[in-house]
């Protein structure tokens, strides 16, 4: 229930309890007294409420063979009529809750009922999935009339005034007027949309504006999915009026929902427009302006932002098109409409406290002013530039000249803002200055700096980059996510950047350095937003485990896990006082969190003082020796020891006094102690105090004046240690005046004196836990990684700790020390400790191989122990065989949490013998650690948090081997087969054994590495070389037979220029070649046979009228016919074979004159392919060890750096 003037939930019905199961609610109907409602529920029960006092007064079981769909009451609530899934209508008698009537005739689901509203005609109208209208006689229950008109569903029944029409609406996108006397139609009305809702309008109530009007029309509001509200007059079937302004956006697809209900208040002629967002839109009729908007249901939360002075109003973007607008104080909401798809991103700024840009899936940006007199917000500008959804925005923070956008199309923009923004209505033209194509992937944030100079980008390519906002000049790229990077955010104060990662991880960046400089770890989900507080001395993130966390970047520690969202948490947003937060998921929960460290650091100074002041008074009271006060403040105090002195104390004076003053305790009080009273009974030392306030409590129990929850456990763990102590209290032996150290050890470690199964106490109190020191004295490391990934190491471990319960000073002072082995380490407790990370993990103390105890006078107890453990390591082999490992051994507490035992390092902790030599690592370094390890109960251990502590080795692999066995081997394998390009180029036996020895040679050579390896996932550095060393000697091989098979051809290659270019052009492509060559000789050059040209005798001399020419037929005498010559060019590195120059000269008589061959003339020369195979071989021989030499460069740099 809403209170529609606050807005408010008031009331809520069938709210269930943590351990009642939930009964959904399928329909409701309000009863016209308006104090009850009648529900339908999934058990099959009808409940009728006071709403008024969410009470239920009354439930009844409904009959039907299905789900109740739709629940209507009569003018008089006299009776109910239900309809079902199973196609029966049933009346009810409300008085007698007994079923009258079953009505039939609808097929399928109920999906509308309605009484007649005249209560003579006695009439009830239903209708279900066969489209038709069916009338029934509630008296009599006989079926009175049937409309049939419709062809798809029918959504709503309206009837008019004089009772005699009625109007009919459904997703056919018609309006029916029926004639109800007759049964017939009188007008259909197409409307061209789906009607959800519709209701009849008397005429005097119509709109102000609407001045055509009848006092006997029939004038009838629909609406659908369009998502506008429609008035039409149903006589003439005219349209009057067409919502213009409508705050709900139409459906996304023909025959979808936007308006799903439109319901009509006669009292205060207002409407209700219920939206598919699940939003209630509340419209005047007279003037048809909202009057308030009522938002229910969020989907996800994608982003909000603070607006207005004093950050009065909250924007909210949820997976709508709709934005969301909430002013604080009285939580009122208004919706922004304009977008035509999901709203993704908002953004505010200091310059200008009312705008607000939005984005969306549209592809558009938006820009939104607040008017500070109204509190009504407008669009004043839109545009369309990006070609994919716009997923980020942000605008300058100091002057208002611009905002940037990123967008799924991988671009950012930076748009230009005019100035006065408040004289623009609708009419602000958005346009942008400067585009760049920004990361290779979807771009997910943008930020602008506080000083507007400097912009940042976060994308799914795992980097960050920084511009200018100037030009948008990329000034640097931030590289060390290893998955996409979702928010980025700039100190408010120092010249740091922020990131957020899928990583789970955020990182601190400088600007000016562009380097990481700190990593903060903690989130175990994607971290998805991330923000700066406290000056920039704090942050605040949010991931997809639905936890914020908030860290201190100084000691970058995680200060506080904030737990309220159930999944992602998409959004943050700070007010400028940073009082509040406020967060917002995937789970539809808005929260907001209000810095209460303030308050924290005020109750704790005043509880401090408080203390302070009550341990004074408590000092007092026992130098007053006002025993039972300082009982009572001891108690309220919770300081066990104190109260066990005073107790003590008590018992001096009497165990009569002691019991009445036990008797006046409060109840609470006596749980309080009878609790400190089990824990000392566990101490042989103090059972005398305990057992004196566990007998004057048990006449409490028993006359059931003290009753505890836990009463039963408690005492279940109290009756061993009774039953011990009373049968040793009479006969524990008193200590000899001249014993043995075998003597003395047994009488201390006596059972009336002493309990193994109970930790010593604490150096200071009794109750502090037990520090266990301890130190490594390491012998030797036999390592085993390289297919096992295990290690061996023998060491000694000696623990040191202080047994108050053995100090024997006093009693043997001629003593100094007691020494003992296996047979002392059962007499006494020892602390239990286990090997973490061993294969198999043995309890110290059970199977161990040497034992050496000492006991000094005043306790002190050395435990020594020789331990041989094959620990598992991790192996990282990136760059093996230049590895280095990082291998813990890790000892943990076994039967004690941090609260009794806490495991420590002594001083100079690890002892590493002189000796000490590994084979295939050497030790570079080690060190120590201690920490907690929390278990759950679901991980079949004890609960709670166990002292750990841990050394780390440090191992360096030798390389010596791997650099005599593997790499200069492979070198030199490499360099041999280089010898096959000064073999001759036909010699193919020879060049083909060398190759594949060679290969064979290499790949027996690298089996024997990669064998003695795991097998990892990754790439390793040994495999890096042995890829390049292959691809060298099978280069080589193809090599050979590249210059095998052009020594093989025949015909000569002609050349345009000798160089590399035209020579690997004409070889590969000979034809073509030949072609091009054949395509620049014009006339009788191209007549002329090669074989002809060949066969030339070019060293004679004589006139060359007579030969080397065609004669196709009788030429006139007076044509001169052109000489062919063949000419032998002269520079050998230009020319083999034969040139053919043409001399179209006469013939004449004297010595013939050298002329231009053809080739010179053609700018052409040729080449044996013999000489071509000589020339590739002459080249590998620098190309191929040139090209080792680089590959051996950049292999070697990334291992070495």
């Amino acid at each position: 229930m809403l209170s529609m003037s606050k807005g408010s939930v008031i009331s809520s019905l069938g709210i269930t309890e943590a351990d009642q199961q939930e009964d959904t609610i399928n329909c409701f109907a309000l009863c016209n007294e308006d104090t009850g409602i009648i529900t339908y529920h999934k058990s099959g029960l009808f409940k009728l409420w006071d709403w008024k006092t969410s009470k239920l007064t009354k439930l009844w079981k409904s009959i039907h063979k299905g789900p109740v769909m739709r629940i209507t009451l009569s003018n008089n609530d006299v009776l109910m009529a239900s309809g079902g899934s199973d196609g029966t209508v049933r009346l009810w008698d409300l008085q007698h809750h007994a079923c009258t009537h079953s009505l039939r005739g609808i097929q399928g689901v109920i999906s509308i009922l309605e009484f007649h509203p005249n209560r003579e005609k006695s009439l009830l109208f239903g209708a279900g999935d066969n489209t038709k209208i069916y009338g029934w006689d509630i008296a009599t229950g006989q079926e009175k009339i049937i409309l049939s008109g419709h062809f798809s569903k029918v959504t709503s029944l309206n009837f008019h005034e004089n009772g005699n029409y009625l109007v009919s609406s459904g997703r056919d996108r018609v309006l029916i007027l029926w004639d109800i006397l007759t049964g017939t139609s009188i007008r259909v009305l197409p409307v061209y949309e789906g009607i959800e809702g519709t209701f009849i309008i008397p005429a005097k109530c119509l709109p102000a504006f609407i001045k055509s009007r009848k006092s006997d029309g029939i004038y009838i509001a629909s609406a659908g999915e369009k998502g506008v509200v429609k008035i039409w007059e149903m006589t003439t079937g005219k349209q009057i009026y067409v919502q213009d302004d409508s705050l709900v956006p139409p459906a996304k697809e023909e025959g979808g929902l936007s308006i799903t209900h439109l319901l009509y208040n006669s009292i205060h002629n207002i409407f209700a427009v219920v939206s598919v967002d699940h939003n209630i839109i509340i419209h005047s009729l007279e003037l048809f302006e909202c009057k308030k908007q009522l938002v229910g249901y969020s989907d996800e939360i994608l982003d909000v932002a603070y607006l207005g002075d004093n950050d009065s109003h909250l924007a909210i973007a949820t997976n709508s098109c709709e934005i969301k607008l909430y002013e604080i104080l009285s939580m009122n909401c208004q919706l922004l409409c304009g977008h035509t798809d999901s709203v993704l991103a908002l953004a505010t700024t200091l310059a200008n406290v009312n705008l607000l840009v939005s984005s969306a899936k549209d592809n558009s940006v938006r820009v939104w002013l607040l008017d500070k007199e109204t509190s009504r917000m407008s669009c004043i500008g839109h545009a369309v530039r990006h070609t994919a959804s716009i997923s980020s925005v942000a605008i300058s923070q100091t002057s208002l000249k611009f905002f940037s956008t990123v967008a799924q199309d991988s671009c950012l923009k930076l748009w230009e803002l005019p100035n006065n923004l408040e004289l623009h209505d609708q009419a602000l033209s958005l346009n942008t200055s400067c585009t760049i194509l920004a990361h290779q992937k979807e771009i997910n944030c943008v930020t602008i700096s506080p000083n507007d100079k400097l912009i940042a980008t976060a994308s799914q390519d795992k980097t960050a980059k920084l511009w200018s906002t100037e030009n948008l000049e990329l000034l640097g790229v931030f590289h060390g996510h290893r998955r996409g990077v979702w928010c980025v955010r700039f100190s408010p104060i120092d010249q740091v950047l922020l990131t957020t990662s899928a990583d789970c991880t955020m990182k601190l960046w400088s600007l000016t350095e562009l380097n990481c400089l700190k990593t903060f770890e903690g989130h175990e989900s994607s971290v998805l937003r991330g923000e700066f507080l406290s000056r920039g001395m704090q942050l605040i993130t949010s991931g997809g485990d639905g936890l914020l966390k908030l860290w201190n970047i100084k000691t970058s520690e995680c200060v506080s896990t904030l737990h309220q969202h159930e999944s992602h948490v998409w959004t943050l947003a700070v007010t400028k006082d940073q009082k509040h937060i406020i967060s917002g998921g995937s789970d539809s929960l808005l929260v907001i969190w209000r810095d209460v460290t303030e308050e924290r650091k005020a109750r704790a100074a005043s509880e401090k003082a408080q203390l302070v002041l009550e341990e004074q008074k408590l000092a007092n009271l026992l130098k007053a020796e006002q025993l039972q006060t300082a009982l009572q403040l001891a108690l309220k105090l919770e300081r066990p020891s104190q109260v066990l002195k005073i107790v003590e104390a008590i018992l001096k004076k009497g165990y009569h006094e002691f019991a009445e003053i036990i008797k006046e305790l409060k109840p609470f009080r006596k749980e309080s102690l009878l609790r400190c009273a089990v824990t000392w009974n566990m101490n042989s030392r103090n059972s005398h105090a305990a057992q004196a306030v566990i007998s004057a409590l048990i006449t409490e129990i028993g006359m059931q004046e003290l009753q505890t929850s836990d009463l039963f456990s408690t005492l279940e763990v109290m009756i061993p240690y009774t039953d011990r102590h009373f049968k040793r209290s009479g006969n524990c032996p008193s200590f000899g005046s001249s014993m043995t150290q075998t003597e003395l050890l047994q009488e201390l470690a006596n059972e009336c004196r002493y309990d193994k199964m109970v930790r010593p106490p604490g150096v200071i109190n009794e109750t502090d836990p037990i520090r266990i020191y301890t130190r490594a004295f390491i012998y030797t490391i036999k390592s085993n990684m390289a297919k096992t990934l295990q290690f061996d190491v023998h060491l000694m471990l000696q623990f040191r700790y202080l047994d108050k319960r053995l100090k024997f000073a006093d009693i043997a002072p001629y003593l100094t020390q007691i020494y003992g082995g296996q047979n002392a380490h059962e007499m006494i407790w020892t602390p239990t400790v286990y090997v973490a990370n061993e294969r198999t993990s043995a309890v110290m103390g059970n199977g161990v191989k040497d034992l050496l105890i000492s006991i000094s006078s005043y306790g002190t107890v050395m435990l020594n122990t020789r331990l041989e453990t094959t620990l598992n390591c991790g192996l990282r082999l990136e760059k093996f065989p230049f590895d280095v490992q990082e291998c813990p051994l890790v000892f943990e507490s076994w039967t004690h949490n941090v609260d009794d035992m806490v495991l420590d390092w002594d001083e100079y902790p690890i002892v590493i013998a002189d000796n000490l030599y590994l084979t295939e690592y050497k030790l570079v370094d080690t060190w120590v650690n201690r920490s907690g390890v929390s278990y759950t109960p679901s991980q079949h251990h004890y609960a709670g948090n166990f002292s750990s502590i841990n050394i780390t080795f440090k191992l360096a692999r030798e390389m010596g081997f791997f650099m005599m066995d593997y790499y200069v081997p492979s070198i030199l394998i490499v360099v041999v087969s280089w010898v096959s390009f000064w073999l001759h180029q036909d010699a193919s036996a020879p060049r083909i054994v060398l190759g594949t020895n060679t290969i064979l040679a290499f790949m027996t050579l690298a089996s024997k590495v990669e064998n003695s390896l795991p097998k990892v996932s990754y790439i390793k550095a040994s495999e890096i070389w042995f890829l390049g060393c292959t691809i060298f000697l099978f280069a080589a091989m193809v090599e050979f037979a590249f210059v095998n098979t052009i020594y093989r051809r025949k015909k000569n290659v002609p050349l345009k220029k000798v160089n590399s270019k035209y020579i690997l052009k004409s070889t590969l492509t000979p034809r073509l070649a030949r072609k091009q060559f054949q395509k620049n000789t014009t006339g009788l050059e191209r007549s002329r046979s090669w074989s002809s040209l060949d066969n030339a005798n070019t060293n004679n001399e004589q006139d060359f009228t007579s030969q080397n020419y065609l004669t196709v037929h009788s030429f006139p005498s007076t044509i001169n016919i052109p000489s062919v010559r063949i000419e032998e060019d002269k520079d050998p590195d230009y020319s083999v074979g034969s040139i053919t120059t043409i001399d179209s000269t006469p013939p004449v008589t004297k010595p013939f004159s050298r002329r231009p061959t053809l080739a010179k003339l053609h700018n052409f020369t040729t080449m044996t392919p013999q000489q071509i195979a000589q020339w590739i071989d002459k080249r590998s021989r620098i190309v191929f060890p040139v090209s080792f030499i680089i590959f051996n460069v950049f292999y070697w740099s990334f291992i070495w750096i």
